[in-house]
């Protein structure tokens, strides 16, 4: 691929120029727009100075492969596409606005006040400001924008460097722009409202424009001065007050002089996607090599920031053009598009692989230097020292760096055209360097928070298919150090995965993605789940997860709790990684609407089991039918999908997945969605098919009410009905409701074993019904939840007879708060004393017993029949008096797994003799003491027990 690059550099367009159009002007616009004290300005001058702006350039340099092109280039070539800004001072709302950037720099500068307007225009290197700016210049020089102005003065701040000396600022504009006579410019200067003064690439200025105090500011356009005092009287306005500023910057630090200053910040923002795929099509003349070469990139490797940056996206679609003509594969990342790129810098310029390998190891010195120091101009000083010198006659550095003045002189400078070729210099020189070096981790630490993309570059090139364009022009990468790298990416993954930090354990993913290694990525995730928590992921980051998860050929869980911006994009991205995960959860996410059609795709073909998507609340009707249609044909067992805004809507495609003969849905959880009785009806067609595997359906607070409890009963009586779990809870069933789901329980064909009815408005009248179910000799249910309903004792002991009954099956039963007396506790004592009942689980707390009625429990404990392995007597009023019968029934008990004794009223007192016991006991393994009232001396006594919750 690199040996073609040559080639495309030739077909680079020149530039043309542009011929003043004849009447573009009338003298009428032309005053107006000077004004009226610069009658003595000839129109020749004007007319002069519009050509002259159609040609100026504020950079002179040739296209690089690593720099892009020069501004007028991309101008005249066609290939300039409008980028949007960041406007702060127009937001409303909370909301950012965004504009192209040629409207948002006219709305800036028509101010109509008297006073001096300022415009600061952000952005990165590379990102198209000056591009912007020349654009911007050439459409005022050709009548079409900003008329207002009379002239425009341009200056480029590397091209300031070397007036050092005083001058005025008359004598300043006659330098930089000869054309207007030395002469001319006092009348021109006399309308401050008419002139729009642009600066730009402040970054590369040698000189501070701090001025230390207002007394040092110039007023007169005559006055000699210093060019920072000239620059700074401008912008604050003690010089030709009402004139326009626009000053170019990287950062808002680079403005720290004018921070006084009352301005507008414009940030560029460079290339969105559409932004991107219309540059590629303007780049490519054969639209097929466009719309394969866009959608390489995008997949590939459009998600780094690197490629909101227009002249990144040269260098990419360079090489890309390079290697589709020549036939060869397309970079598969960053490190490989800067590896190719420098390779065919040096190939192009016939350096020996000794001279070359100076000049990377020279340049990296440099970029350690500018990194480390924070700047961006290296003087001629330095460059001796990095050991550049012999080759600033070479072209080949120019193809890295910007030189500007004379290299034969003292007095000129060098700054990478890129600042990422900065990181990949350091990277590459630490694999070059032969001698010991320091350690990986000493480097990174040494290079944080200043080489944003170090970690990526040394990840990268540790592949040997991205390093060897590179090796094969300056020679081999140092194995050691190869061997060095790899042996901290195995330990930083280990560590980065055990931490608790997302963006931590996110970071061995995205550098193994860089890597390109399949052999290193299976060894070092072989035994790690990708569980990544509360996350934003970036488009990289589903990239790489998918990466990883193809290159394992499956992942056992992959966790995305939480997620806020699971956006299409990203959802997309994200279609390998769900396609090979087991199981997948994606509960309290926020999913775009159409994220849901790529998920179901990877549903439909891939191997996933279990899909959560709990508390989804964007998932709604829309997403759950976009859902279903991929589970029509998936191996999914397990789907929870409650509070998800799903509402009866939803309920004829989830019937119609169950009706499916492939269907493998085992679990299905709709908690908390309103599918009221219609919808529950709609859905009893599903659960009636023979095709139907369901085993558990979860339907808690569903607004649903009596009134389709007969038709799910049907449903779960057909004969075809796998259903063993059945939650209910928190549905307004009534004791009415109640009664067509005793018919499921005495329904031989019924497989049904655990039925949750809490908060189900069931009071006594409903218990007659349940118990008899509970003694037919047909009912297989093991497990009933019937708390917070008011079945008082009258109904609770209609229940308990049955319990002693040999044909009830019950072995766990829940009757936390249902107004229960101590007539029931001393039943339930009989029961579980009973040698014919199955109970083994006990839940009875909220009911205000107290000592008196727990003693009945305690009493069956001790008896020898008792099989009990888990009671539950939570906030019964207990106190220190039933200390006594707590410690006889352990003692005697045998069964019994777990107490809970919390929300009581136990005492320190207790805790000796409680503790003692715990120690003791050999079948006891919990006691639940929590919430009782305890002193900070019990809990350390407490704390000698691990069996002991406190």
């Amino acid at each position: 691929m690199t040996s073609h690059v040559a080639s495309a550099f030739a077909e680079v367009s020149t530039v043309r120029s542009v011929q003043l159009e004849p009447g573009s002007e009338d003298g009428a616009t032309m005053a107006g727009a000077l004004g009226p004290q610069s009658a003595a300005v000839p129109r020749h001058s004007y007319e002069q100075h519009k050509e002259a702006m159609k040609a100026y350039q504020f950079e002179t340099r040739n296209p690089s492969l690593l720099g892009g092109q020069s501004s007028k280039e991309v101008v005249f070539s066609g290939q300039y596409v409008p980028l949007n800004t960041k406007n702060r001072a127009v937001e409303q709302d909370g909301e950012r606005s965004s504009n192209f950037v040629e409207n948002t720099l006219m709305t800036a500068l028509s101010s109509n006040n008297d006073s001096s307007t300022v415009v600061m225009l952000l952005g990165p290197a590379g990102v198209g400001k000056t591009t912007a700016v020349q654009k911007m210049l050439l459409n005022w020089a050709e009548g079409k924008h900003l008329q207002q102005f009379g002239f425009i003065f341009p200056f480029a701040f590397w091209r300031l460097n070397v007036l050092e000396q005083e001058m005025s600022l008359e004598e300043l504009l006659h330098k930089q722009h000869r054309h207007l006579p030395l002469g001319s410019l006092g009348p021109i200067l006399q309308s401050p409202q008419s002139l729009l003064f642009v600066f730009d690439g402040l970054e590369r200025y040698q000189h501070q424009l701090d001025v230390p105090s207002d007394s040092d500011l110039c007023s007169e356009t005559t006055k000699p001065a210093p060019l920072s005092v000239l620059v700074a009287s401008l912008v604050r306005g003690t010089l030709l007050r009402g004139a326009s500023i626009l000053i170019t910057a990287r950062t808002r630090a680079e403005l720290q002089s004018f921070s006084e200053v009352d301005c507008n910040h414009v940030e560029v923002l460079g290339f969105s996607v559409e932004q991107r795929k219309t540059y590629f099509h303007k780049f490519f003349k054969d639209s097929e090599n466009a719309q394969k070469a866009f959608q390489h990139t995008e997949q590939k490797m459009g998600f780094h920031d690197i490629f909101r940056l227009p002249v990144f996206c040269w260098t990419t679609c360079t090489m890309l053009k390079a290697a589709l003509e020549a036939g060869e594969d397309l970079p598969e990342t960053l490190t490989q598009v800067f590896a190719c790129a420098s390779a065919s810098l040096i190939r192009d310029h016939a350096l020996e692989k000794e001279a070359a390998r100076g000049l990377m190891l020279g340049l990296a010195r440099m970029a350690t230097h500018n990194l480390l120091n924070n700047t961006v101009l290296c003087s001629q000083k330095e460059t001796a020292a990095f050991g550049l010198q012999q080759f600033l006659t070479s072209p080949v550095l120019l193809g890295f760096l910007s030189l500007e003045g004379d290299p034969t002189s003292e007095n000129y400078t060098l700054s990478f055209l890129s600042p990422a070729i900065q990181d990949f210099l350091v990277a590459a020189s630490y694999y070059l360097a032969m001698s010991e070096a320091e350690s990986v981790g000493d480097m990174l630490q040494r290079f944080e928070g200043c080489a944003e993309l170090l970690k990526t570059f040394l990840s990268g090139l540790s592949n040997a298919l991205q390093r060897n364009p590179l090796e094969g022009v300056v020679g081999q990468f140092s194995c050691d150090h190869l061997t060095s790298f790899t042996g901290w990416l195995r330990n930083e993954a280990e560590e980065a995965w055990q931490s608790w930090s997302v963006d931590r354990r996110l970071s061995p993913i995205r550098l193994l993605h860089q890597c390109q290694n399949e052999a290193l990525v299976k060894e070092i995730t072989a035994t790690q789940g990708s569980r990544l928590g509360a996350c934003v992921l970036t488009a990289w980051d589903a990239v790489a997860l998918s990466y990883i998860a193809m290159c394992c050929g499956g992942l056992e869980d992959l966790n995305l709790y939480n997620n806020k911006n699971l956006t299409e994009d990203i959802t997309q991205r994200l279609v390998a990684a769900f396609t090979y995960s087991h199981k997948l959860i994606l509960s309290s996410c926020v999913l775009s609407p159409g994220s849901f059609a790529h998920l179901a795709s990877a549903l439909s073909r891939g191997r996933t089991i279990e899909v959560d998507l709990s508390y989804c609340r964007t998932m709604g009707d829309a997403g759950a039918k976009m859902l279903c249609e991929g589970l029509q044909e998936s191996r999914l067992q397990i789907l929870r999908v409650p509070v998800c805004g799903l509402t009866a809507a939803s309920c004829d495609e989830l019937a119609s997945v169950l009706m499916q003969e492939s269907s493998q849905l085992r679990v299905l959880d709709l908690r908390a969605n309103k599918l009221e009785d219609q919808g529950l009806i709609q859905f009893s067609r599903g659960l009636s098919s023979a095709h139907c595997k369901l085993q558990e359906l979860r339907l808690q607070d569903c607004d649903l009410t009596g009134m389709s409890m007969g038709t799910l009963s049907q449903a779960l009586c057909s004969g075809h009905s796998e259903i063993r779990t059945l939650g209910l809870n928190g549905n307004n069933l009534s004791d009415v409701g109640l009664e067509p789901l005793t018919h499921i329980l005495r329904n031989s064909k019924s497989k049904l074993q655990c039925l949750l009815l809490p908060e189900c408005y069931l009071t006594k009248a409903c218990c007659e019904g349940l118990a008899e179910a509970l003694r037919s000799g047909c009912c297989s249910l093991t497990e009933l939840d019937l708390s917070c309903n008011e079945l008082e004792d009258p109904g609770a002991l209609q229940l308990c007879e049955a319990l002693k009954a040999r044909s009830c099956p019950l072995k766990v039963l829940r009757l936390v708060r249902c107004e229960l007396g101590q007539a029931t506790f001393q039943e339930l004592g009989s029961v579980l004393r009973s040698k014919s009942s199955k109970l083994r689980h006990l839940e009875v707390g909220l009911n205000n017993v107290g000592d008196k009625g727990a003693k009945h429990l305690f009493e069956a404990l001790a008896d020898n029949s008792c099989q009990l392995e888990h009671l539950d007597v939570e906030m019964i009023a207990l106190t220190d008096n039933s200390l006594e019968a707590i410690c006889s029934a352990l003692r005697a008990n045998s069964s019994l797994k777990e107490l809970v004794l919390k929300n009581n009223e136990l005492t320190d007192a207790s805790v000796p003799s409680l503790v003692q016991l715990m120690q003791d006991s050999r079948n006891m393994q919990a006691l639940n003491l929590q919430y009782n009232d305890f002193s900070e001396d019990a809990f350390e006594i407490m704390d000698a027990c691990g069996k002991i919750k406190y």
